[in-house]
């Protein structure tokens, strides 16, 4: 007689426990990262260098003194740590706390257990956006834990109500901004028993609700930190759900649905808990990985009703395994390698332009994008002109950041900067203003980013007469004219030699001199360069210097090779969103076509060239 799908809740299957925790921590591994991760690593330095919680901001001069706090302190602080140790500590902790959470909830289906390992691991899947090295990570295992405890069947114990407690000061400290989340979830527990349970074990029960906001209130912000759940969240005007049709996460939500429906009788509490974390999720995407955690065992129970259970054995638990590695391939291949490198606490790009302030004693006040204020914030420890922090700068301040390239003149007029640092974004090349501006002169730069001093500023004098054009520029065609000019030659040759001393690790700089002696009849010469461009991982892991790359070799005569280095440099520009870079290769594709006498697929990219052109001037 074969047991009924909601019986014996926590019953341990330990080798699938195993195969399941395994697959989720190399999920976890192969994940993408985020620039923020570097504010709360700051923000811990600065904790335990006071020994107090921030008060108000002295990270950027913009806004210095304004009021402002952290809802994660002890994750910050935990963060400052794990970047002491090392560069894998924090990312090895991270996928620990995940991978633990998604093995937690299996044995809720013990009747199933490979049913209930194949849903958390497609859940584990679905939920990759969730595995950055930021506070919410912990919320997962905060998420599996309570209902762990909560969803015991059984009467009320004090022992659940101290765990309850702890797990909710866990959470309001740890990241407090979601918090709210854990009222939540002890709520929903205390409506499920006052529904059956006696008046007085109804009043018991209550003592859950007492000892989660005694949790709460452990947190140095006291029950307010909860709010911020609410003050954070954004509009729901500003999602669009279907933008992509076919992904995981809209069929976990077509199936969670589905399951509160089925399994509302049964398990009441685990219903009412996924329903809820998919009505947050509505508004806050940040909630979405925790709604697909939630919702995993309810499916599974749900599609309990309709299968018969199937019994473990190890050459189906050996299949499920093989079945996650094709999983696990498949998330490699759609989502680590075209986002996994990008910039973020895992690949830091702007150590080279830090160490070239710090080493010149560039002083006075920095511009820099909102996306690249975190990672200076760390790894410089100078005032930003803006990082991350957009309730903080305010709608308009950011607006004007964002749009910088327009408004640069007016924000130096205004702000006196006296040196910048950039990304060095090739493509749509931002950084063109300051080019055409003679008070601004470029003074380092490598494959990530450029920094360039005001003449009139503080370090002017750092400042020289440089011969090359601007190299935040796709195609390095630009030297064309430059070596034709009398002493352009050897002007050209020893800028780019500057270049590479300057940035060893440069890619772009061993390309751009490539072309050059190709341009001066130097073909061996520019071999030896080109090999070792080649072998730099930047090359593989940049669709810009990608597409510079096939730009070099196509003006070689290597146009079968060089297409199809164009073809992976647009694969990951449109993975990555990136029409800029997308019309630019699209353009070369064209007239690399028409160079191989195909006229037909000419006319396709030049087509999709200009479409791509009309899209941004809209």
């Amino acid at each position: 007689m074969t047991s009924h799908p909601h019986e014996n809740p926590h019953h341990p299957h330990r080798p699938l426990t195993a195969v399941l925790f395994a697959f989720v921590f190399l999920l976890a591994a192969f994940s993408v990262h985020e620039t923020g991760t570097w504010l709360h690593i700051r923000t811990g330095a600065d904790i335990l260098a006071h020994r107090a919680l921030p008060a108000a901001d002295t990270f950027s001069y913009t806004v210095s003194g304004r009021l402002w706090t952290t809802d994660s302190w002890l994750c910050d602080v935990l963060f400052n740590h794990l970047d002491q140790s090392g560069p894998l500590a924090l990312p090895a902790l991270k996928c620990i706390v995940i991978a633990l959470a998604f093995a937690l909830l299996l044995p809720l289906s013990c009747s199933n257990p490979l049913l209930s390992a194949g849903v958390l691991a497609v859940g584990a899947a679905a939920a990759w956006p969730g595995m950055t090295e930021m506070p919410a990570f912990f919320d997962l295992l905060l998420v599996a834990l309570f209902i762990r405890v909560l969803r015991l069947r059984r009467g009320f114990a004090w022992s659940t109500a101290v765990q309850v407690a702890i797990l909710s000061a866990l959470w309001a400290n740890l990241n407090g901004a979601t918090s709210f989340l854990a009222l939540m979830l002890v709520a929903l527990k205390v409506v499920k028993t006052a529904l059956h349970a006696e008046k007085g074990e109804r009043m018991r029960f209550g003592a859950f609700l007492v000892a989660a906001l005694a949790g709460l209130a452990c947190n140095p912000h006291g029950w307010m930190v909860a709010a911020r759940f609410f003050l954070n969240a954004p509009s729901a005007l500003a999602w669009r759900p279907f933008s992509e049709w076919f992904n995981l996460y809209v069929l976990f939500s077509v199936a969670g649905v589905a399951a509160c429906w089925i399994c509302l009788q049964q398990e009441f509490f685990l219903t009412l808990s996924t329903a809820s974390l998919l009505a947050f999720a509505l508004v806050l995407p940040a909630v979405r990985p925790l709604y697909v955690l939630a919702a995993c065992p309810l499916i599974t129970l749900a599609i309990g009703h309709f299968l018969p259970p199937w019994r473990d054995t190890p050459s189906r638990v050996a299949r499920l395994a093989a079945v996650l590695a094709a999983l696990f391939a498949w998330h490699g291949f759609s989502t680590y390698l075209p986002l996994g490198r990008g910039r973020g606490y895992g690949t830091p790009r702007l150590d080279g332009a830090v160490n070239y302030l710090k080493a010149n004693g560039v002083t006075g006040r920095m511009f820099n994008e909102p996306g690249s204020g975190d990672e200076l914030l760390a790894l410089s420890r100078r005032p930003v002109f803006v990082d991350s922090r957009e309730d903080l700068y305010g709608t308009l301040f950011m607006k004007d950041a964002v749009r910088w390239p327009e408004r640069f003149r007016l924000l130096a007029e205004a702000y006196r900067f006296d040196y910048a640092v950039l990304l060095n974004r090739r493509a749509d090349s931002p950084a063109r203003v300051l080019d055409e501006d003679p008070d601004w002169a470029l003074a380092y730069a490598d494959d990530a980013a450029l920094v360039y001093l005001r003449r009139s500023g503080a370090d002017g004098w750092l400042t020289s007469n440089h011969h090359l054009p601007a190299v935040n520029r796709l195609w390095p065609d630009g030297l064309d004219h430059l070596l034709t000019m009398p002493g352009g030659r050897a002007r050209v040759l020893d800028e780019l030699s500057r270049w590479m001393v300057q940035s060893p690790e440069s890619a772009q700089a061993l390309l751009w001199k490539a072309y050059a002696f190709d341009r001066l009849d130097l073909p061996r010469k520019g071999d030896y360069l080109i090999e070792i461009a080649r072998r730099r991982p930047a090359v593989r892991r940049d669709p810009e210097l990608m597409a510079l790359l096939a730009f070099v070799l196509e003006k070689r005569g290597q146009g079968a090779e060089a297409r199809k280095l164009y073809y992976g440099a647009d694969l990951q520009a449109r993975r990555l969103g990136d029409e800029s870079l997308e019309g630019a290769v699209s353009q070369r594709l064209s007239e690399s076509w028409r160079l191989a006498g195909d006229e037909a697929k000419a006319k396709t990219f030049a087509a999709r060239a200009k479409e791509l052109a009309q899209a941004r001037e809209d």
